[in-house]
């Protein structure tokens, strides 16, 4: 190992056993910094950019601030068990799921942190081909059908490079991906409103609204909720390399529930001003010609670290799924994004991706919370964790009570809203879908384990009771 990785024990930087007090090298600034990369960057500004083009700013305020938050509210606790623990992930949903159960869930988060990769680095490879167009570089470059896939591919590749030394490469380049992309925030966000003027934006109308307010609004809260129960997975990674519970939960709220929507917030005026949901169109529209060029540099250096931050979720739970195999492979395991750079036919329908990811998280959101906080009572034996004959067997691997709660779920979702058609039901204009379904799962869940399957490692009983049980006991 490198002197670089020095302060964290292979085994855990590159694999996936537990973390030891020694190895938590996070502190609150530190994940913060780690993780708001991935907020700040090409996820929030299009959620935030869509809203916008739906609702005018007074709505689009409320939709990213309710939709980020609540959802983040609402799976944020699950921190305090990955960092109580120092587990990933994929270890840790082992006791919600089953074995096999979580190693089938790992599929469906490799399929949306591939899609999630290849959403930052297109919007980068569009914004990087927008600024060779600016200073007049051959049209193979400066085209938007070849150049954007050119450096998107290009980029992909320094990405790479930086996430397979590991944590702390990715800790030092974060501190430049951070400041670069709050920089364009911030700067992004004082041109439109000393500019134009809060007053003057407030009079936009939205560009692409639906027939009714109700039904734009609605529609963008979803967005939103799907964004922030988007995170879900990602929040084990780096929670139990935390050095408190307390810093990893503050952390995760303050990272993806309070500062993602700076992000959003600023993709939704972008889009109303310039009208448009392309960011090349924003910076140029917004900032003029050199205060554009300069904000889609550093648009593309903020993507770039969202995109080494989902390198390394990926290829580290990768490894907690096939620990034998080595950290060159588990990184290997990204490559398939290149597939989804070639074209912008992934990229453009980020809409229906992130509302499917709002159904998927809401409903695995419900079951873990409601498994580890209200079945378990916080009490897990990490050593069954780690032992695939243990305790969290189930049946054969999957746990009964997680499948009978995504069935009931996903009928629940489906019924309010489809993410594919956008069509809803009239009760979906009120409630949305993600919040119900989350509600919904973790009450399944719970009844299910507890009265249904009612499997041994579910029948935990409170410390009242275990108190009581004990003094029965000494009494006799």
């Amino acid at each position: 190992m490198s002197k670089e990785n020095s302060s964290i024990s292979k085994d855990v930087a590159f694999g996936f056993l537990p973390a030891s007090k020694s190895d938590r090298i996070f502190n609150l600034r530190d994940l913060i910094l780690v993780q708001v990369v991935i907020g700040l960057s090409s996820f929030g500004l299009l959620t935030g950019g869509y809203t916008g083009t739906m609702l005018d700013l007074k709505h689009s305020l409320a939709a990213i601030l309710f939709g980020n938050a609540f959802p983040m509210l609402l799976i944020v606790p699950i921190t305090l068990y990955f960092a109580r623990y120092g587990i990933d992930t994929f270890v840790g949903f082992r006791s919600s799921l089953g074995y096999l159960g979580s190693n089938i869930f790992f599929f469906v988060f490799l399929i949306l942190t591939l899609g999630y990769i290849s959403i930052a680095l297109f919007m980068s490879g569009q914004a990087l081909a927008e600024a060779a167009n600016w200073i007049r570089m051959p049209g193979f470059f400066s085209s938007q059908t070849t150049g954007a896939p050119f450096f998107a591919i290009v980029l992909f590749i320094c990405a790479f490079l930086v996430t397979v030394r590991g944590p702390i490469a990715i800790q030092k380049y974060t501190t430049v991906a951070v400041p670069a992309f709050l920089v364009l925030m911030f700067g992004l966000l004082s041109i439109v409103l000393f500019g134009q003027g809060f007053t003057n934006v407030a009079t936009i109308l939205p560009s692409e609204p639906f027939e009714t307010t109700s039904r734009s609004f609605a529609t963008a809260l979803e967005l939103n909720i799907g964004l922030g129960f988007s995170w879900l997975p990602y929040l084990g990674q780096y929670s139990r390399l935390s050095k408190t519970e307390g810093g990893a939960f503050k952390a995760g709220f303050y990272s993806y529930g309070i500062i993602v929507c700076i992000a959003a917030l600023v993709g939704a005026l972008a889009a109303l001003v310039a009208g448009s949901l392309n960011p090349s169109d924003w910076m140029f529209s917004i900032a003029g010609s050199w205060g554009g060029f300069i904000g889609l540099i550093l648009l593309s250096v903020g993507n770039v670290g969202a995109a080494i931050f989902l390198m390394y979720s990926q290829a580290v739970s990768f490894k907690t799924v096939f620990p034998k195999k080595s950290w060159m492979i588990a990184m290997g395991t990204t490559v398939p994004a290149i597939f989804l750079l070639l074209s912008s036919t992934f990229y453009d329908a980020f809409g229906s991706f992130i509302a499917v990811i709002s159904f998927i998280m809401a409903v695995l959101g419900g079951i873990v919370v409601s498994d580890y906080f209200f079945v378990k009572r916080q009490r897990i034996s990490l050593r069954d964790l780690y032992d695939t004959q243990g305790c969290y067997t189930y049946w054969k691997g999957i746990n009964p009570s997680s499948v009978f709660t995504v069935v009931i779920g996903t009928i629940v979702y489906w019924a309010l809203y489809n993410p594919l058609t956008f069509e809803s039901s009239n009760f979906f204009l009120y409630t949305a879908a993600g919040i119900p379904t989350y509600f919904v799962a973790l009450g399944t869940y719970y009844v299910s384990a507890k009265y249904i399957f009612r499997y041994e490692v579910d029948r935990v009983r409170s410390s009242v009771e275990l108190k009581g049980n004990q003094i029965e006991k000494n009494v006799l």
